[in-house]
This record gives structure tokens, C-alpha cells and sequence, in this order.
């Protein structure tokens, strides 16, 4: 009898387990409708892919409706999505729809930091076109009282201001600017938390553009507010300031951050800021040197107070890896030719003194989303927290809107398809990829080509 009892459960549960499987003519089908959906995600599709797609939904309706079963270790039970996707078919579907749809277009100057090895600043003008294009997209933070009503500065030079002895590189320069900081989107600026500590920093100082190359002055067009903080952090490890301007910068490119990750040890590195106030300098030759803490890394950069909020970039990518906040002792004092004491830049090996301290950019809270391949893949296929938008494609989509252009994007069953184009030109696809939404290489292929339109 217990024998019976055993072979009979035994029986059952391969009868169960083979139940469970999904049925061959299940499999055909389902794969049937994924491919008559790539071949309607073209931004050619007319009406024949419209039909065949919904002809496939239809068969499959018909043979497998409300069937769940597991294929290659996963669940599937597609009815309502199947479904759902029907209804949305149904009101293009008719002569009325059709016509009426075009289916075939469907004072921190003196805090603390100093040059490594040889002096690696350089004037923007000197440098690399790609770095003068960086240079572009950084902003001085300045104090009104600093230029006239003609937007000249006034005030002293950079020996005058920090009393340099006689003889030091950019000495007879404006020294003008309290702190860095670059563009993340055309209206935020990321800078260090301690160039921006409280409303009152935000109301104080304006950021300017191409304050460049040992310039005299600046123009109203090239100032802007600080509207708000997004967020800001100050503390013993972290130190940053997210910062919203009051207009758009127009015509410039943003930089893209990291945002997972570490950057590793010895990865070549490019500075662009305010060394000391004066005029922007572009410090290459440097390499990360530690980046074991959670929230900052150690670099050799040619760095002084001024640099404060600067861009610190990976000079293979053009990603900025984080933001110079603090570091070793900048100047040296000395008896000086005329019997008074007055400073000298320190100079440290390459692998010497204490290092410069840049907080790392995953630190960093509050940069608005723009063209993050995770986060918009997130938003068009799983979570789906963007718009819904019908045009230029026979079925809606969802989408995401960003300086005159959308991407959008369509999940059915295992397949995505995501494209872009110019919002006034839906029916024009830019670029576009459908395919197994495991294919996240080439999804990203398409965002990232969106995100270059705005990002270096």
C-alpha cells in the first residue's frame, strides 16, 4: 500500500511538472507576436505591420488565453498584457482610425591645496581643443563688488591680493573668483559645499562664464543667479553644493558624471577651475593616487584655494569622476628681496605631501536626471513614471523630453524598443533599436546618442 501511495505521487508530479512547462505551439506563438511586434517598432510601419501585429495577438488569444506556464525557468503568463495591447489596436484599427492616423510615420582662495611635480596649469586658450570646450561649461563664482558698471573687475591682482613674491607664474592676473564650479544640465551648476554653506552664499555671489585667458572683465550675458540649492552637504568627508542658476545657459554643453562605481587607482585625471581666484586653468597630469574612502579620492593635481567646486575629469572618458574640496598647504613663506616676508607656490613630488581631496560624484545628491541610461530605461520599461505620447507611432509610448528632442520607448512581452527624435519631427526617427530587452548594450546605444546631443 505505501508503495502504491509513492509511485502514485511520483506519477503526479511529473504529470504536474509537465503540465507546468509551457507546450511547443505556446512557445511558437508567443515568439510569433514578439516578432511582429520588432517589425512594427521601424518608423516606417504602415498599416500591413499594424495588422500582422494584431493578427498575432488575436491567434494567440485564441489558442493560449489565460494559459501560464514556464519557459527556460521563467513564469509566463502574458494574457493581460496581451490584452491590454489589443485595446489599444482596436481604435486604430478601424477605416476611421486608420485615416486619421499617419501609420507610415507612425575666502577660500587660501584654503589649502598646492602644485605636484611640474606646474600643469595652463591658460584655456594654450590647451587642447576638447579641454577649451570643458572650459566652456565652468563658471567662476564671484562676488558683485568685483567689477564696475561696465563689468570690469576691480580690485587687485593676484600678487597683490595674496602677497606673492616676485617671479610667480599668472601673478599680475585679476584675482576675482572665490570658488569653482560646471555645468550638470544647462541651468545647475555642481560646486563644493563650502563655496555655497547657506542662502546667503546663494544670494551673494553670481557665477560667471568664460572669465578665460587673464580676461580684464566679463558682460551681463555672461552672468547668472543663484535661484536656489538643490542640496548641498558639508561635513568632515563630504562637501558639495547642487546648486539651480536663475536662466539657461544656452549653447553649452553639460559633463556627465559618475554615478556607480569607483574610479580606480592611477586613472589619469584633468582639473579646470579658478586656481587662487584668477582666470581659469586647465591641470592636466594627474592620476588618482587613492580612492579607498566612501566619499572622496586622493589626487596629485595642481590645485589651489579657488579650485574649490572645480571639475575634476577622467581624462580617457570626459566623465567627471568629482569635485576638488581640499587638500595640502598651497603657499611656502619666505624673506623676499626687499626684506619683507611674501609667498611662494609650494611645490610637492608627484607622490608627495598629503595629496588634494576631491569628493567623489556617487556622493553627490540632488543632479537632476537627463540622459542616464539606467534611470530612463527604468522609466520607459519598469517603473514607467514618464509621460504617455501618440505621436509618430501607430501605438502610444512612453517618453522623455529633454531640450527639444524625446526618447520613447515600448515594452512588450521580452521586447523593447526604444528611438528618438526631434519633438517638432516625431515620425523622423533619429535612431532607434528593437530587440530582446536583455539587449541593454544597445538600448543604451540609442540613449546615450539622445544624451550626446547635450553632454560632451
Amino acid at each position: 500500500m505505501r508503495k502504491f501511495t509513492l509511485l502514485s505521487s511520483l506519477i503526479l508530479l511529473f504529470a504536474c511538472n509537465q503540465e507546468d512547462r509551457c507546450s511547443d505551439e505556446f512557445v511558437l506563438d508567443y515568439q510569433r507576436m514578439g516578432d511582429a511586434f520588432e517589425r512594427l517598432y521601424k518608423p516606417n510601419a504602415g498599416s500591413f505591420e499594424v495588422k500582422t501585429f494584431d493578427d498575432s495577438l488575436s491567434r494567440f488569444l485564441s489558442n493560449h488565453k489565460d494559459v501560464e506556464c514556464k519557459y527556460e525557468g521563467t513564469q509566463l503568463s502574458p494574457t493581460k498584457e496581451v490584452e491590454a495591447v489589443r485595446r489599444k489596436l482596436a481604435t486604430i484599427l478601424t477605416p476611421k482610425g486608420i485615416q486619421s492616423k499617419s501609420l507610415a510615420s507612425l575666502d577660500f582662495r587660501l584654503s589649502p591645496k598646492v602644485i605636484y611635480g611640474e606646474d600643469n596649469r595652463e591658460q584655456v586658450a594654450d590647451v587642447a581643443g576638447v579641454y577649451q570646450s570643458w572650459a566652456g561649461s565652468t563658471l567662476a563664482q564671484i562676488s558683485p563688488k568685483k567689477w564696475d558698471q561696465n563689468y570690469s573687475f576691480i580690485g587687485g591682482t593676484y600678487q597683490e591680493e595674496l602677497s606673492l613674491c616676485p617671479g610667480e607664474r599668472f601673478s599680475q592676473e585679476f584675482s576675482v573668483a572665490r570658488c569653482s564650479g560646471f555645468l550638470v544640465a544647462p541651468d545647475v551648476v555642481v560646486t563644493a559645499g563650502h563655496c555655497m554653506q547657506s542662502q546667503l552664499d546663494c544670494d551673494n555671489f553670481r557665477w560667471v562664464l568664460d572669465f578665460h585667458n587673464d580676461a580684464k572683465g566679463t558682460s551681463a550675458s555672461k552672468v547668472f543667479e543663484c535661484a536656489e540649492v538643490l542640496d548641498q552637504k558639508l561635513d568632515d568627508t563630504n562637501d558639495y553644493a547642487v546648486i539651480r542658476l536663475n536662466r539657461e545657459v544656452s549653447g553649452r554643453k553639460f559633463f556627465r558624471t559618475r554615478t556607480s562605481g569607483i574610479v580606480a587607482q592611477n586613472t589619469p585625471l584633468v582639473m579646470i577651475g579658478y586656481p587662487s581666484g584668477i582666470s581659469a586653468k586647465v591641470a592636466d597630469g594627474a592620476v588618482v593616487r587613492d580612492s579607498s574612502a566612501r566619499d572622496f579620492f586622493v589626487t596629485n593635481t595642481d590645485s589651489f584655494g579657488g579650485n574649490s567646486g572645480s571639475a575634476v575629469i577622467n581624462r580617457d572618458t570626459g566623465v567627471v569622476e568629482g569635485i576638488l574640496v581640499r587638500g595640502d598647504q598651497d603657499f611656502d613663506i619666505i624673506d623676499g628681496p626687499d626684506g619683507g616676508r611674501c609667498r611662494i607656490e609650494r611645490v610637492c613630488p608627484d607622490n608627495g605631501c598629503e595629496g588634494e581631496e576631491v569628493t567623489k560624484m556617487t556622493a553627490v545628491k540632488g543632479i537632476p536626471l537627463l540622459a542616464d541610461p539606467e534611470a530612463i530605461r527604468a522609466g520607459l520599461y519598469s517603473d514607467k513614471n514618464f509621460p504617455s505620447i501618440s505621436d509618430g507611432f501607430p501605438i502610444s509610448f512612453l517618453g522623455y523630453s529633454y531640450g527639444g528632442h524625446t526618447v520613447g520607448g515600448l515594452k512588450f512581452l521580452d521586447r523593447c524598443g526604444i528611438h528618438y527624435y526631434e519633438n517638432d519631427k516625431p515620425e523622423a526617427w533619429k535612431e532607434f533599436h528593437v530587440g530582446e530587452c536583455a539587449q541593454t548594450t544597445d538600448l543604451d546605444q540609442v540613449i546615450n546618442t539622445f544624451g550626446n546631443l547635450f553632454y560632451f
